[in-house]
């Protein structure tokens, strides 16, 4: 039966809901919770009017975070209990959280990463130790470097994916040092008016990506696979993201991550 948290993460996170439910069943309570914390933090931007009010809104989260940890009651909150039961069962550091709460007021400030770096740096910060976190609680050990890799692959696909949604909301992730080679910036393609030029610019963001490899975790052997899929079908549409075609679900999305996981 699916927790308040899976519900949540079923309905905003569909592919760490996929993840997830690929995963055996005993882990899937923690993960949901793991996700819905992750949900919670990252829709910050979108449901503030205020950058005050955002930091205000993380700091709330990084002081139920850190009440678990120094054993004072649980706030009240849905994921808030089962998330408590996760931290305390499978040991999860509490720096991991303070990372992703600390990643996430940089969405606050408006401002586009100003390099390609500068962008990995921060997917590290959110996708990265998301996964870590996760791989912790399935116990999966897994080689820090393709932690890192992995996710980050997964993090530049789905800025691609999300760039018209993005866009909309006047939120710019690409890095500015590519829209500069390609005499654009966060202002001008804000406007919409710059797409055909944005194919050039998610191509070259792809090609920076790390190579895909063999690996023995299920959870990454997943993730690895969705990433894959969502750049074929990029890919398959010459890099424009723009186009209709890429609003249409990809075909037996579920029954291919879940064959790449094993």
């Amino acid at each position: 039966m699916l927790t308040y948290s899976g519900n949540l993460i079923r309905q905003h996170d569909p592919d760490r809901f996929l993840l997830s439910v690929l995963m055996p069943a005993e882990y899937h309570k923690a993960l949901w919770a793991l996700f819905a914390f992750n949900y919670e933090v990252a829709k910050t931007r979108e449901v503030v009017s205020e950058t005050t009010i955002g930091l205000i809104r993380l700091q709330w989260w990084r002081e139920a975070i850190g009440e678990i940890y120094d054993g004072l009651p649980i706030r009240k909150h849905e994921i808030l209990d089962d998330l408590a039961e996760a931290i305390k069962r499978y040991d999860l550091p509490r720096e991991a959280f303070e990372e992703l709460i600390y990643t996430r007021e940089f969405d606050l400030e408006g401002v586009a990463p100003e390099t390609r770096e500068g962008l990995n740096l921060y997917l590290k910060g959110v996708s990265a130790t998301l996964s870590l976190l996760a791989l912790l609680i399935l116990d999966e050990p897994a080689n820090d470097t393709d932690v890192v890799d992995i996710s980050t692959c997964y993090g530049l696909v789905g800025i691609a994916r999300s760039l018209p949604f993005m866009l909309s909301k006047g939120h710019v992730m690409l890095p500015q040092d590519l829209l500069k080679e390609n005499n654009l910036s966060p202002k001008k393609i804000c406007d919409f008016n710059c797409k055909d030029d944005l194919v050039q610019v998610i191509e070259q963001l792809l090609q920076t990506k790390t190579p895909y490899r063999k690996l023995k975790s299920r959870y990454l052997k997943a993730l690895q696979a969705m990433t894959k899929i969502y750049e074929k079908k990029i890919v398959a549409n010459r890099y424009n993201v723009f186009d209709s075609k890429m609003a249409v679900p990809a075909r037996f999305m579920a029954l291919r991550v879940w064959f790449a996981s094993f």
